[in-house]
C-alpha cells in the first residue's frame, strides 16, 4: 500500500498493476478501479513533472514545501538556535574552568 499525499490517494501495488484503495485515489486514477503500473508511473509524471529536482518550481525554492526565505530574513529561528546554543555551551565551558581553578586552589 502507499499514498499519493497530494491528493490524499491511497493505492495498492500488484505484479503489474495499481489498484485504487479510495475515491480520491480513483479520481486520481481517472475514474478507474486499477491501471497498469506504466500507465500510474504517466500519470504521476503528468501530474508533477513541472516539481521535480532542478524544475523552476525546485530551483525558486518552493519543494521543500516552504516559501524561500528573503535575503533580508537574518532572525531566521535556526540563526537564534545556534547562537544560543553557542552561548550556553561557551557558558558551560567558563563555568567548567572556574570550577577546575578553585579545586586546584584550594586543594593545592
Amino acid at each position: 500500500m502507499f499514498t499519493e499525499p497530494q491528493i490524499r490517494g491511497w493505492y495498492q501495488p500488484k505484479l503489474t498493476t495499481v489498484e485504487s484503495l479510495n475515491d480520491q485515489a480513483g479520481k486520481g486514477l481517472g475514474g478507474q478501479a486499477s491501471v497498469s503500473l506504466s500507465d500510474y508511473q504517466r500519470l504521476v509524471e503528468a501530474r508533477y513533472a513541472d516539481q521535480l529536482p532542478g524544475s523552476e518550481y525546485d530551483t525558486n525554492g518552493y519543494s521543500s514545501g516552504y516559501s524561500p526565505l528573503s535575503e533580508a530574513d537574518d532572525g531566521s529561528p535556526s540563526a537564534l538556535l545556534l547562537a544560543g546554543g553557542s552561548s550556553a555551551a561557551l557558558a558551560l565551558a567558563g563555568g567548567a574552568v572556574v570550577l577546575r581553578r578553585r579545586r586546584r586552589a584550594s586543594t593545592g
